[in-house]
């Protein structure tokens, strides 16, 4: 395999132009020597004046010739100066311009305005509460008239499908409750989160294992039956054609007078 060499970095590179020393060397020596001498000839208390002359003479050495990770001594200071005067806390001050579709609403914020407007979406609402109800009313009322009446209605066959199911509306929500046809028996499926499940199976059978009922649940997750069963004890098998929920069979006992819904679970884990 041929070998490429690695190019080199060479904007930090730095050419040796006084003996093995480059510029930036030579100028801390330069530099910080007399400065050590100086020190020494200044400074009245002898032997602290040698070492505070030393020092500074030893620090022009550092920084000219050792440094620490591969970075000079003068960018240690230079970054350890700027931290201990840069912030340690930020504070975060909101400036964003308003979202263009914004731009433009009218808002007031004067109170008689606000409550005005209040005080006539309560009366509008009151308003149309009152002339549902009065609607309401009104068709009952009409419904009952044609109940009390049938013989004022003529030609019943020409709008016979046009408004067979208004009126079975009106009748069902005027007629008492006794008269309204009542589920058998009644159920819903639910998952082990207790969530609806719509479109599963439930076939009942008998003792003998013969499929006697056939239900789907709705997309609320119910089912039902109108056609009676005879007493006696039936299986239940929920399936889920989409194999997602998996259920047991219950064996129940059905007898006179049931009248709450049964409730049946699944077993899946997850």
């Amino acid at each position: 395999m041929e070998q490429h060499s690695i190019p080199r970095q060479i904007t930090s590179f730095e050419f040796k132009l006084i003996g093995f020393m480059t510029l930036r060397q030579f100028l801390y020596l330069v530099i910080f020597t007399p400065l050590g001498f100086i020190i020494y000839k200044i400074f009245p208390i002898p032997i602290i004046n040698i070492l505070l002359g030393l020092l500074a003479a030893l620090l022009g050495v550092a920084l000219a010739f050792i440094p620490i990770n591969d970075r000079p001594l003068e960018i240690w200071i230079r970054n350890f100066i700027k931290r201990l005067s840069s912030p340690t806390q930020f504070f975060f001050h909101k400036n964003n311009a308003p979202i263009k579709i914004f731009q433009g609403l009218f808002f007031t914020s004067n109170p008689h305005l606000v409550s005005t407007h209040i005080e006539s979406q309560e009366k509008l609402a009151k308003y149309l509460s009152q002339t549902q109800k009065t609607t309401v009313d009104t068709r009952k009322q009409a419904v009952q008239a044609i109940i009390r009446t049938p013989q004022n209605i003529k030609n019943p066959s020409d709008s016979m499908m046009t408004s067979a199911p208004m009126i079975n509306d009106q009748l069902m929500s005027t007629l008492p409750i006794s008269d309204v046809k009542q589920p058998f028996l009644t159920g819903i499926v639910k998952n082990n989160k207790k969530i609806p499940l719509p479109g599963i199976l439930i076939y009942i059978k008998d003792i003998n294992g013969n499929k006697v009922r056939l239900l789907k649940t709705n997309p609320h997750g119910v089912f039902a039956t109108y056609n009676p069963l005879s007493w006696g004890q039936y299986e239940f098998e929920t399936i889920d054609p989409k194999g997602s929920y998996f259920f047991d069979r219950i064996k129940i006992e059905i007898e006179e007078g049931m009248k709450k819904p049964l409730e049946f679970y699944s077993k899946e884990i997850l």
